[in-house]
């Protein structure tokens, strides 16, 4: 890898993002339809992670963040046992109504789909925090709840990839993809 940081431009194709964008909207109706009584397939949803910050380099996986009405926080949060299971639950359930092929899991604090075309998605449900960002279930050592603040993060990446004109992101693609194929000549 050179010192200088070049543009790599885009790294995921048009096609695929338009079917990450597909799959985006059909989770995002799912999950608006279960828990807000709604058929949209915008609101109470945002992209995060890599693909959010735009420094993605494939589709290992898609990161969701999905907002549920706050009401439900006092539900999931007062049931005996671990609440934040049940809540992964019945989000995964939402989303099998739509996916009912895929393979469709709740895992700690997401609740993975795995695609028969190696895509993955992982969808974090959330309740907006009466602090700014979101709180979201963690079902590990008995349940719990976590924060992020994810916008703030997205926010901070694209205005210090402004202020260093494009090349912020265009390093972190640089370190990844050098890592990425570092990574398979040491499996060869």
């Amino acid at each position: 890898m050179s010192n200088r940081v070049e543009k790599h431009g885009e790294k995921i194709g048009q096609d695929t993002r338009k079917l990450i964008s597909l799959r985006y909207h059909t989770v995002t109706k799912a999950v608006n339809k279960e828990f807000w009584n709604s058929i949209s397939d915008t609101l109470h949803s945002l992209y995060v992670g890599s693909y959010g910050r735009n420094t993605a380099i494939n589709t290992s996986d898609v990161d969701i963040l999905v907002e549920l009405p706050s009401n439900l926080f006092d539900h999931y949060n007062n049931l005996s046992g671990n609440g934040q299971s049940r809540l992964l639950q019945a989000v995964r359930n939402a989303i099998l109504n739509v996916y009912p092929r895929s393979d469709v899991r709740a895992d700690g604090q997401v609740i993975k789909i795995a695609f028969s075309d190696g895509m993955r998605f992982e969808i974090v449900p959330t309740f907006k925090s009466i602090y700014g960002g979101y709180k979201y279930p963690n079902t590990n050592c008995g349940g719990k709840w976590e924060s992020t603040n994810p916008k703030a993060e997205q926010e901070a990446m694209a205005e210090k990839n402004r202020s260093s004109n494009g090349l912020l992101y265009d390093m972190i693609l640089s370190i990844l993809v050098y890592t990425f194929f570092s990574r398979m000549f040491d499996l060869m």
